[in-house]
């Protein structure tokens, strides 16, 4: 994830023309949103393989990750079908075969494993990895700290507002697109864990900036 941030989504944003995250015009990418989104909704409502030593886990509707997951579900669903262009029409239609198929996936599909349900989520994780840089572009109006004007760079206060506003919006961003879909696939690693995986992924946000630079300049 930290070398798919850090090194690939940039150069993908980049070819892209470095559309924002609400553009259209974008049909390819618009249909991998929607297909990851109705991945991740299919491993929601796939029921869970009981493995040798596991212990029952809660509902991911009781966890601390259903908020994340439902925000980060509708971001990536919304820009998915603003990225297609779909008519109204077409919205209803989607989210009522996922509807059905949500409930068909729970009732006729057998209990699924935390591998498969990790495959599920992946698209999902990887998709959102790759929005990352056209959120930042939508909110702060530039990729990464290119938004930071050149006279910025002498007063230290400056780049210290920029950095933070940054770090916390990739925290939340990493609590709904990375974190949540994770959990919902199979709830491993305390919070010392996660929070290193954070870290790994806040440093490859500074890799990914300066490899910004590096393809604009």
């Amino acid at each position: 994830m930290a070398g798919w941030v850090a090194i690939a989504t940039p150069v993908l944003f980049k070819a892209g023309g470095d559309k924002g995250l609400f553009d259209s015009g974008q049909p390819l990418e618009g249909l991998l949103r929607i297909g990851a989104v109705l991945a991740v909704l299919a491993c929601l409502a796939a029921r869970p393989k009981a493995e040798a030593g596991s212990t029952p886990q809660q509902s991911v509707l009781n966890s601390a990750a259903a908020g994340p997951l439902a925000g980060g579900v509708l971001l990536v669903a919304i820009s998915g079908f603003i990225a297609l262009g779909a008519p109204t029409a077409a919205v209803y239609a989607v989210l009522l075969v996922a509807a059905a198929g949500m409930i068909a996936v729970h009732f006729a599909v057998p209990p699924l494993s935390a591998f498969v349900r990790r495959v599920l989520v992946s698209p999902f994780v990887m998709v959102a990895g790759g929005l990352y840089w056209t959120a930042i572009e939508a909110v702060v109006g530039a990729p990464g700290l290119a938004a930071v004007p050149r006279t910025a760079l002498i007063d230290p206060q400056s780049v210290e507002l920029a950095l933070l506003f940054l770090l916390a919006f990739s925290a939340v961003y990493y609590a709904m697109l990375v974190y949540a879909p994770r959990q919902i696939a199979d709830r491993e690693g305390g919070w010392v864990v996660w929070a290193l995986r954070y870290v790994a992924f806040v440093l490859s946000i500074a890799l990914g900036v300066g490899w910004l630079r590096v393809l604009s300049g």
